[in-house]
C-alpha cells in the first residue's frame, strides 16, 4: 500500500520513541508502586491513602497513552509533552536514586528516548507544515 501524497512519513526515531514511552510506562507499574510504597511519610503525605496512589499512576499512564497516540499523529505538542515526561521522569530517578533506590533502567529509556526526540529527521516530522511547505513537497 503506497501512502497517500498528504500521509506524513514517520522516521524510525519516531516508532523508536514510541516504543521507549511504551516500555517507560510499563516500568511505573512495575516499579513505582513499590517504590512509592517504602517512602518515608515525610517524602509523600498521607501515604497510607493506597486509592490517592493508584488514581495519580492511572492519571500517568493515561497521558503516557494519550501521548502515545499523539506521537502516532505527528503532533507538535505530543513532541512536547514527550520532553517535558521525560524530564521530570529523569528528575524523579535521580530522587529515587538519592534515597537508595536503582532506577538506571527507566534512567536508560530515558536518555535514548531523548536521543532519538532530538534526530533532526524526527524533529522535522514534528514540525508544523504550512501550506506552502506542503504544496512543495
Amino acid at each position: 500500500m503506497n501512502p497517500t501524497p498528504n500521509s506524513p512519513r514517520r522516521p524510525f526515531g519516531v516508532y523508536a520513541i514510541m516504543v521507549l514511552q511504551l516500555l517507560r510506562s510499563l516500568s511505573v507499574v512495575v516499579f513505582a508502586i513499590p517504590f512509592v510504597e517504602n517512602l518515608p511519610s515525610t517524602v509523600v503525605k498521607n501515604l497510607d491513602n493506597q486509592v490517592a496512589i493508584y488514581v495519580a499512576l492511572t492519571v500517568i499512564i493515561a497521558g503516557n497513552i494519550a501521548i502515545f497516540v499523539g506521537l502516532f499523529l505527528l503532533k507538535r505538542w505530543a513532541w512536547i509533552a514527550v520532553m517535558i515526561l521525560i524530564g521530570s521522569n529523569l528528575l524523579f530517578g535521580i530522587l529515587v536514586y538519592w534515597n537508595g533506590g536503582q532506577p538506571f533502567a527507566a534512567m536508560l529509556i530515558d536518555v535514548i528516548s531523548v536521543f532519538y526526540l532530538n534526530l533532526r529527521n524526527v524533529q522535522a516530522a514534528f514540525e508544523p507544515r504550512s501550506a506552502t511547505s506542503e504544496a512543495i513537497a
